[in-house]
């Protein structure tokens, strides 16, 4: 029998050499590993047992049910975007909701979306989308800071903060609505 499972909840057992052994699973795709394997090899997470998954489960379960005190808005935009960040937080910690705001009444402008936090917790919620904006794209921390030092992003060419195009490539830095 390789698997031994317990009444209550599905527990995962490898037998090798004798030996009882839990296994290791991604928390985002699932994926199951043996137990000295750190990281996920399709998505490079890190692994979890068994126990742990469920203990993550119940924070962020616990997370999404806390009401929010005194909400701001963090981020707007369409709700594929705000779905992403909602999940980026919650997995953090930091409890937010989605909310709908239906935009005009001729229905032109288009329905958008806010990402909502307690007051209490919206720095941390700004610090967290910025580092989840860094793991996507790296390229965006990189570019904000040659902004921050005065350099334009793509060439590096020393810029004002004035200046609306860099002189060096023509890059826009400024965009004027």
């Amino acid at each position: 029998m390789f698997f031994s499972p317990e009444e209550s909840e599905k527990t995962f057992w490898i037998y090798y050499n004798r030996q009882v052994m839990t296994i290791k699973i991604c928390p985002n795709c699932e994926t199951e590993y043996n137990p000295h394997i750190e990281t996920c090899a399709d998505c490079g997470t890190v692994l979890l047992s068994p126990e742990g998954i469920r203990r993550k489960k119940e924070e962020r379960e616990q997370c999404m049910e806390k009401l929010l005190e005194n909400p701001v808005t963090v981020r707007e935009g369409d709700l594929k975007w705000m779905d992403e960040l909602f999940e980026a937080l919650v997995d953090s910690g930091i409890p937010c909701v989605v909310n709908s705001n239906a935009g005009c009444k001729k229905g032109c402008c288009g329905e958008k979306f806010q990402l909502m936090v307690s007051a209490k917790d919206a720095e941390r919620a700004r610090e967290r989308i910025e580092e989840y904006y860094a793991e996507i794209d790296p390229e965006i921390h990189a570019s904000n800071q040659l902004m921050r030092q005065g350099k334009c992003p793509a060439c590096a060419t020393p810029v004002d903060d004035n200046v609306v195009e860099c002189p060096d490539c023509g890059l826009t830095l400024i965009i004027m609505e």
